[in-house]
């Protein structure tokens, strides 16, 4: 499930044509600022957006969110190359995100937006 607050939506239904589903990423960096403070998320999903052409050259998309107003985050275990599931749902005014799996982190946030999805060629 994605939250409610995010700032733009539009972009991310007009490429998916829905909310892709987060279950089975790779997250790639996490990044925390005090600027904000803020975290940014950078993962690799292999659900292709339905609104765009098909292009071969593309296996994945890269797909960078940013939480903004951090008030309380958790990293329990970053390793790499393996799948995580990403959660994320409104609560009492804030957005609440969890990831199980390969990175364990759990926050909470006023709300985020969507930087950046991009094409990218993974070998297999």
């Amino acid at each position: 499930m994605w939250p409610l607050r995010i700032e733009n939506p539009i972009f991310l239904q007009t490429i998916y044509g829905h909310y892709p589903d987060l279950s089975s990423v790779e997250v790639t960096k996490a990044e925390i600022s005090l600027d904000g403070p803020s975290l940014h998320l950078h993962f690799i999903s292999t659900r292709l957006p339905t609104g765009l052409p098909s292009n071969a050259d593309h296996s994945t998309r890269c797909i960078e969110l940013a939480f903004e107003g951090v008030e309380s985050i958790s990293v329990r275990k970053f390793q790499s190359h393996d799948r995580s599931a990403v959660r994320m749902w409104d609560d009492a005014g804030n957005i609440l995100l969890t990831c199980e799996g390969t990175v364990r982190l759990s926050m909470t946030c006023q709300f985020m937006r969507i930087i950046k999805i991009s094409g990218l060629l993974q070998s297999q």
